[in-house]
């Protein structure tokens, strides 16, 4: 569907009334669409969600809609997204498949950024998030690399981090790390380094829908022309540490040129042909132009080639999305990144001879291959007093100083009563494992995530050979128990609890 915007008047920020908000875009669509617009804003905005590919079972899809009896329709733009029509069945947000990280809430706009990349089957990737949380794309590009390669999730807020730290732990990422740096600064800290760079930039959140996580509110035009200015130097550091030939998605949830169109505009006057814009219309089924002309005046015609989502489009909150490539080095003077090696903190990577040996004993424990697994997707294991964790070998390549947030995951605990997996770790790798299994019925099902206990489970064979991966009777790894003499003790979170 193409556009031609009225040119009379540049929009100005609007005010938190959908009905106004709606009307300060007027100058920039059809009479046409302008009503599609208006109409598609007084909807509800469906709820969507987009499966993990990590720990979702086949044809997970088609088990929701039976199970709950909610209706999926697909997200054109993402293969594991789908709109839910719940109809008579339970929020979304209460079912197992969610507590669990086999899927993830998200609205349908926000799936589109991770798409645009072309990642590279044959190459192991280096990834930034320039600006993270709360962690729904960063789980998306996770996906996307099938855990390979690895995503350096950062942050600046520190009220944020956790959020961050707590959704990458449910999807159950292993090449992955969070950071907590003003990201203006990984440009000079790591020039030309990353394969692939996300900036979905902290902006003022008009994009016309209110979601849970994108509430509607008034915002002034000095706060926009602050946004923009940081914007613009989040994307300035976001192409500077991006390697020649590496790819940049600039994304926001808003709909003000001033924070989109603009902004990528003046990046390219600044860079010039250090930087092009792809075109990203390929990756939609009909195109969604971004503008190129505000108020009288021409922008750079590859602005096109970028992705301006009004809601009757897509039946989406409005979303912003541009996709380019870094085709010149772009010089500046590096300055050195914060330091603190991992031995300062406690951790100790195992020798070739230790994780053979520890791989061998967790396999005569849980029956998985723990060595295929680490060997195959470039992992290491790294020692914390009594705990173990994987860690991507990329990290230790890459970054083996670098002060982080989280890194990795926490296989488990060396305990009196044998070695512990952790939850994390045993909701995604669990249900491979093919020794010390308890698979539950139903009923047992429902009381293990109430928190109940259940009866004991026959005797360990020894001492130090007490826990067990526990399954429910559909095959989800439900995390791990504890066999005592009176009980199967649980020990799932209590904080996923139904």
């Amino acid at each position: 569907m193409s556009q031609k915007p009225n040119r009379r008047q540049r929009p100005t920020v609007p005010p938190a009334d959908s009905g106004e908000m709606a009307a300060a875009y007027k100058p920039l669509l059809t009479e046409e669409e302008f009503k599609l617009l208006v109409n598609e804003i007084n909807q509800p905005l469906p709820t969507a969600i987009r499966l993990n590919p990590l720990k979702a079972p086949p044809n997970l899809a088609s088990r929701l809609s039976e199970k709950y009896g909610w209706q999926l329709e697909a997200v054109p733009f993402c293969p594991a997204g789908y709109r839910v029509t719940i109809g008579a069945g339970p929020e979304v947000s209460a079912v197992l498949e969610h507590r669990l990280g086999l899927m993830y809430i998200q609205e349908a706009a926000s799936m589109l950024p991770p798409e645009l990349f072309n990642f590279s089957p044959q190459r192991e990737e280096l990834v930034l998030d320039l600006a993270a949380s709360p962690g729904g794309k960063t789980t998306h590009l996770i996906s996307r690399l099938e855990d390979s390669g690895l995503v350096i999730a950062n942050d600046s807020s520190q009220g944020r981090i956790q959020a961050l730290r707590l959704v990458l732990q449910q999807w159950g990422a292993v090449n992955a790390a969070v950071s907590r740096f003003p990201g203006e600064r990984f440009g000079e800290w790591f020039p030309s380094m990353f394969d692939k760079v996300l900036l979905d930039a902290p902006c003022s959140m008009q994009g016309l829908r209110t979601a849970e996580s994108h509430i509607s509110r008034p915002v002034t035009e000095k706060e926009s022309r602050q946004l923009s200015r940081r914007q613009l130097a989040l994307l300035t550091s976001a192409l500077r540490t991006l390697r020649v030939g590496g790819e940049l998605v600039y994304s926001t949830c808003t709909l003000l040129p001033q924070e989109d169109e603009m902004v990528v505009e003046e990046l390219l006057r600044v860079f010039g042909s250090a930087v092009e814009i792809l075109d990203a219309q390929t990756k939609l089924p009909a195109p969604a132009p971004a503008i190129t002309s505000l108020d009288g005046a021409e922008l750079h015609p590859a602005l096109s080639k970028a992705i301006r989502l009004w809601p009757h489009r897509y039946h989406t909150a409005g979303f912003f999305a541009c996709h380019l490539r870094k085709i010149e080095h772009t010089p500046m003077r590096p300055t050195s990144p914060p330091s603190r090696p991992l031995a300062q903190v406690g951790f100790e990577e195992l020798t070739a001879r230790e994780q053979r040996a520890f791989c061998e004993e967790f396999h005569n424990t849980y029956a998985y291959d723990l060595l295929a697994d680490i060997s195959s997707h470039q992992r290491t294991l790294v020692r914390h007093f009594e705990e173990m964790h994987l860690l991507p070998m990329l990290l230790l390549e890459k970054f083996p100083t670098l002060p982080l947030q989280s890194a990795g995951m926490l296989l488990g605990q060396q305990t009196a009563s044998g070695f512990l997996p952790s939850h994390q770790w045993a909701s995604r790798f669990g249900a491979r494992c093919q020794r010390n299994i308890v698979q539950l019925d139903e009923i047992e099902s429902r009381l293990w995530l109430s928190g109940a206990d259940l009866l004991p489970r026959g005797s360990p064979a020894k001492e130090t050979d007490r826990f067990r991966i526990i399954l429910n009777q559909e095959g989800l790894s439900l995390g791990c128990g504890k066999v005592t003499q009176s009980a199967l003790k649980n020990l799932f979170p209590r904080h996923l609890l139904l």
